[in-house]
């Protein structure tokens, strides 16, 4: 059990919020939920879920880190997603319908955002110095990293089209799914992140991914760049050489 100094216990009312506003979205309601469940079966998942999340939250490791970034972020998705998982399958979902619900939640969610919010989420992606602010970030990261923390390196963009790139040799989302016995949704959790680029009108992609055995998880965003869907998995560049268990 984490300790309360930890970042996920201190901001846990900022997290519980994050949540509802995915889980309450009504887009997210309407077009993905209602499509699987009735409307008493799904007020027991969001209960469930929360109940989960909760638990989750103080087990989330925040590797000494004590202000809220990307990387807490993304370990708060995992999260949530892991929650997400566990109640469904508690209701007898199968892990391919399972992926296919998270990624339609992802894609109705992200869709939906206000669009002076995608206009910010994508002026932030194009500003010069938030890419100078994330290779400082990432430079001064005190080192030896915990083996279980985001290690990553940043990659400069050019004057042509590439505005930066991450590359992650090593996933602290990958390791919480593996502590939790939660490993086989990790695919599925990947291809989230292409509908969120596709909101906000960023391209993405991805040439290698760690959890369907790439040696590095290699990010980059474009200025432009038509970033696919996501789904069906068949379909992606990236998943092509992947077999997802039946």
């Amino acid at each position: 059990m984490a300790s309360t100094d930890n970042l996920y216990v201190q901001e846990k009312n900022h997290w519980l919020k994050y949540y509802r506003s995915i889980m309450e979205n009504k887009r997210v309601q309407r077009s993905v939920l209602q499509k699987y469940l009735t409307p008493e079966k799904i007020e027991e998942l969001k209960s469930s879920m929360l109940q989960q999340f909760e638990e989750l939250l103080p087990q989330l490791p925040d590797f000494g880190r004590k202000q809220r970034s990307q990387f807490s972020t993304d370990m708060v998705k995992t999260a949530l997603s892991l929650a997400f998982y566990r109640a469904l399958k508690e209701e007898g979902f199968q892990l391919p319908v399972i992926g296919q619900i998270i990624f339609e939640i992802s894609e109705a969610y992200y869709g939906s955002l206000n669009p002076i919010m995608k206009f910010i989420m994508r002026r932030f992606y194009l500003a010069s110095s938030t890419h100078r602010k994330a290779k400082k970030a990432i430079e001064q990261r005190k080192l030896p990293l915990d083996p279980e923390d985001y290690h990553c390196t940043f990659v400069e963009g050019d004057e042509e089209n590439l505005l930066f790139g991450l590359d992650y040799t090593n996933c602290a989302g990958l390791h919480l799914l593996k502590n939790h016995n939660a490993l086989e949704l990790a695919p599925y959790l990947c291809l989230c992140d292409y509908p969120i680029y596709r909101a906000i009108n960023i391209g993405f992609n991805r040439t290698q991914n760690l959890a369907i055995g790439g040696t590095a998880c290699m990010f980059r965003w474009y200025r432009n760049y038509p970033t696919e869907r996501g789904w069906p998995p068949v379909e992606v560049t990236e998943y092509k050489d992947f077999k997802f268990k039946e």
